[in-house]
């Protein structure tokens, strides 16, 4: 397919090297799409330093939050000037100001809609115990959630397009927010790239790893009751788990309570590379969340080639398949995932068919080539004839 040479602005609310999802996929987005495009990149970051092929206009985050919406938006503005098109990783901290330049510009913008915002900060300041699509349908919290969620529908009915990395995060949106279901479309992710790694890997016999943000919904305390669990048949046991967050001194006190000090290590923030190299170490990914959009941490673990068990929840079903790409449990079920990583334990035979099967996945479903295809494929559309 020809692909029309573009100005293209990148807007994101983290950059490498910070970790998470919108700050790897943007690194590796430019990598591919400089080839083709003049690339520029706002980000919410103190780093100088740009992507080869690209440009970075960085807003320091060690400003108010008001303070950092203003020079975010004005960055936009200045960069947005000369661009054909945004594309935005974020529906609030980048997509606000996004959707306010592009108004006044009279620029489209294509927003990457991962996450809802406001449930995200009602589940992680415990303001709600429901599930996305109840939280949803009937809001919970004080009026500033209920603000989020209003400003994040008018961001989200301002994008020419919106795209989802599941059919569930786009179907509940749409409803939602009231949106026009021909502009929310489902692009799947795609797996990062294999980390080149220093050290040679050494496989740890029972050894469980995970890698969050440490808030509530991603059950990493349903891990550690799990390792509880499994320590009485496998004293070698050991949980590892990459990441911070505001659950860290709860969970910290859960693995006193439970007397598994010497099972669990919370290693904190740690690299992609790290991250990689614990996988590689370990027998075990587990996902253990009651929400994901669709998990890209699951990927990374299919490229890893390390067997996955994760809960049975819209957007990770998506990817992981019961007894094909891995285990499912039902979330919240801790004797269940603490049976299925035992059943990975015991049967070498059932890992190595299920990384054989999500490593076939990953090149059908999740490849970098389908994503782009489709994601050139909306840039083409929206410049040749914006929707606003």
């Amino acid at each position: 397919m020809y692909t029309r040479a573009m100005k293209i602005l990148v807007a994101t609310p983290i950059y490498p090297p910070e970790i998470g999802g919108p700050a790897t996929y943007t690194k590796e987005l430019c990598e591919r799409l400089h080839k083709d495009h003049q690339i520029t990149v706002v980000a919410y970051t103190d780093v100088r330093e740009a992507f080869p092929g690209t440009t970075l206009i960085p807003v320091s985050k060690r400003r108010p939050l008001p303070i950092r919406l203003i020079k975010y938006f004005w960055a936009v503005w200045h960069a947005s000037k000369d661009c054909d098109l945004i594309y935005v990783q974020n529906a609030m901290a980048a997509g606000l100001p996004v959707a306010l330049a592009s108004k006044l510009r009279g620029k489209p913008f294509i927003l990457k809609f991962v996450g809802d915002e406001a449930w995200e900060r009602a589940s992680q300041h415990k303001l709600t115990n429901k599930r996305l699509e109840e939280f949803l349908e009937k809001p919970e919290g004080p009026q500033r959630i209920r603000l989020m969620m209003r400003t994040q529908g008018w961001v989200l009915r301002q994008a020419s397009v919106v795209t989802t990395p599941s059919e569930y995060l786009g179907k509940a949106i749409q409803k939602a927010y009231k949106l026009d279901h021909k502009r929310v479309i489902t692009n799947y992710n795609a797996a990062d790239e294999t980390e080149t790694l220093p050290f040679e890997p050494k496989l740890t016999k029972h050894q469980i790893v995970a890698t969050a943000r440490l808030v509530n919904f991603k059950g990493i305390d349903g891990i550690i009751r799990a390792v509880a669990i499994l320590k009485k048949k496998y004293s070698d046991v050991r949980f590892v788990c990459a990441g911070d967050g505001p659950e860290t001194e709860n969970l910290q006190k859960l693995i006193k309570e439970l007397g598994v000090e010497k099972e669990v290590q919370l290693l904190g923030r740690v690299s992609r590379a790290e991250t990689w190299q614990w996988r590689k170490n370990s027998e075990v990914y587990v996902l253990n969340s009651t929400y994901e959009g669709l998990p890209h941490t699951a990927l990374t673990s299919f490229a890893a080639e390390i067997p996955m068990v994760a809960t049975n929840i819209p957007g990770t079903n998506e990817a992981v398949y019961d007894d094909e790409t891995g285990l499912l449990v039902p979330a919240g079920d801790d004797q269940a995932l603490a049976d299925a990583i035992s059943k990975l334990f015991d049967n070498p035979d059932l890992e190595k068919r299920l990384v054989q099967n999500a490593k076939k996945l990953l090149q059908t479903k999740f490849s970098w080539e389908n994503h782009l295809k489709e994601l050139n494929g909306f840039f083409q559309s929206v410049v040749a004839k914006p929707s606003k």
